[in-house]
């Protein structure tokens, strides 16, 4: 039980504190969505959120007091990042909030993304499906702008209209809810890594959440929020699942694995329930697949079912939904993707890259990914929890690097965050320490597209450096997990304890 008169060290203090001001910023902006100034809203939200810090403060772990004065350079280091990461989102946060401030932008310089958002795609097929519309995947239906936005395409499965048609019941017009959205997604993404942390626990646990404002202020991840890209919602609801499956909580988990489906790749760890024997947790994510598709029919008929059968699942299966953009050579040259790197190298005047190869690579990629997620599967009882949450994010790293088209701006988000797990288990030495540095800037180089000295071939291998940093990081995981299995932590503490070795902070 908490004792209210407890003293509270100043590292407390400074963690509750910027925890709560990031908090404010994103209620700040959702509360936009209802018709509340944003500064009305962030005042509100601070003086809520400051009458909660105390309280929060008192629960951050006590093994944190003092390790301002044991390891002074890591706490000042922290200190920045952390405040670096406050100060980008409460940028990002205006511009989410009022779009006539493309000054806070993640890139103020790049008209694209200041004039970009994937959101306005989902907005565009909610207001078709409201309207009955025979086919909400015409690509004639997504042009124009919605103000300063340009209309992106929809490319989803017809239960994800589920979440842009909530949207639309707020009442709001496309700019308030692009806010709530915004402040949507950046809470499942905190709620998702608060809850790794929490799962994984002990000393691991602590030590993942001092490393969140590396992962947090990370341009794939401020971007992604900006654009408003469901991939990085995916992401944290596939963690969240396979962290709820882990807890025996198998409904919870199928229904956030199910919407996570929403994107194809998350599918993939359907693969490792099956291996793993998880079959509770399959069923129940089957079972909330059939109940959105239900709810979808019911709610918007079955035209959407009917057109992304005729008409969109043949051209993503084809990848002729990306084959005009990716004519571009700078848009081609971010392109994350393993059957695009046939695409790379064509460009570069390596002969006999055709698309008869890039098919080729992408069918022989998927069978890959099949074996290592089953074998990922079968040894996940032999992984601590640091090592199983490594494997499903390299799984779905390299999972949603299948389809014909990524953007570099989303694919570098999941191994960002399994860099950070890598961190944390990394013996501290300056060789580690500066291959974890220049990884994490290899893998914040989302490459802007204007205004910048990084054109042509240059742009090329700067992205294509970053995606093979991103593919080399989770094989390597992978197959040194599976390859290597270590004793789960429970087991390690028992062991440890026979040998007299175990001391609180192992039992912690």
């Amino acid at each position: 039980m908490m004792n209210p008169q407890e003293r509270i060290s100043l590292e407390r203090w400074s963690v509750a504190a910027l925890i709560v001001v990031l908090a404010a910023l994103l209620a700040a902006v959702a509360a936009v969505a209802f018709g509340v100034p944003l500064r009305v809203g962030m005042l509100v939200a601070l003086v809520l959120a400051l009458s909660l810090c105390a309280w929060i403060a008192r629960r951050l772990p006590r093994e944190w007091d003092g390790i301002r004065r044991k390891h002074r350079v890591w706490s000042i280091l922290f200190l920045v990042v952390a405040l670096a990461a406050v100060a980008r989102t409460a940028g990002v946060a205006w511009f989410m909030a009022d779009a006539t401030h493309p000054q806070a932008a993640v890139y103020t310089f790049d008209p694209f993304y200041t004039a970009h958002s994937c959101y306005s795609g989902y907005w565009q097929a909610a207001e078709l499906a409201r309207a009955g519309t025979a086919d909400v995947y015409d690509t004639n239906l997504y042009r124009g702008w919605i103000g300063r936005f340009e209309v992106d395409e929809f490319l989803y499965v017809p239960q994800f209209l589920i979440l842009p048609r909530f949207g639309l019941a707020l009442g709001g017009d496309f700019y308030r809810v692009r806010a709530a959205w915004f402040a949507l997604e950046a809470a499942t993404l905190a709620a998702a890594a608060l809850a790794l942390c929490l799962w994984i626990g002990g000393a691991a646990g602590r030590r993942v959440a001092l490393v969140l404002p590396a992962l947090w202020v990370s341009t794939p991840i401020l971007a992604t929020l900006q654009i408003g890209n469901y991939q990085l919602a995916a992401i944290a609801l596939a963690m969240l699942a396979m962290v709820s499956f882990d807890r025996n909580r198998p409904a919870l988990g199928g229904a956030l694995l199910a919407m996570a489906g929403f994107k194809f790749f998350p599918g993939l760890l359907c693969v490792y329930l099956v291996a793993a024997k998880r079959w509770r947790a399959l069923a129940w994510t089957i079972a909330f697949s059939l109940l959105f598709c239900g709810a979808t029919y019911l709610w918007m008929g079955g035209q959407p079912f009917k057109a992304f059968v005729r008409s969109d699942m043949p051209r993503l299966i084809s990848g002729r939904a990306w084959a005009a953009l990716l004519e571009d050579p700078d848009v081609a040259a971010i392109n994350d993707s393993v059957p695009g790197l046939v695409l790379k190298l064509k460009i570069l005047g390596v002969k006999g890259m055709s698309h008869l190869l890039e098919v080729t690579v992408a069918w022989s990629w998927t069978v890959m990914l099949v074996i290592l997620t089953g074998l990922a599967g079968r040894r996940s009882p032999q992984l601590s929890r640091v090592e199983r949450a490594c494997c499903w994010l390299s799984l779905l790293t390299l999972a949603s690097f299948r389809a014909p088209f990524v953007p570099d701006i989303y694919g570098l988000i999941a191994p960002l965050w399994l860099l950070t797990l890598v961190a944390v288990s990394a013996k501290v030495t300056w060789r580690n320490g500066i291959g974890l540095v220049v990884a994490w800037i290899a893998l914040n180089a989302v490459v802007p597209f204007e205004n910048t000295p990084l054109a042509g071939k240059y742009r090329l291998m700067v992205s294509t450096a970053s995606q093979l940093v991103a593919i080399g990081l989770c094989l390597y995981v992978l197959v040194a997990y599976i390859r290597r299995p270590q004793e789960t932590e429970e087991g390690a503490v028992v062991l440890a304890a026979a040998s007299g070795g175990c001391n609180q902070e192992q039992l912690a």
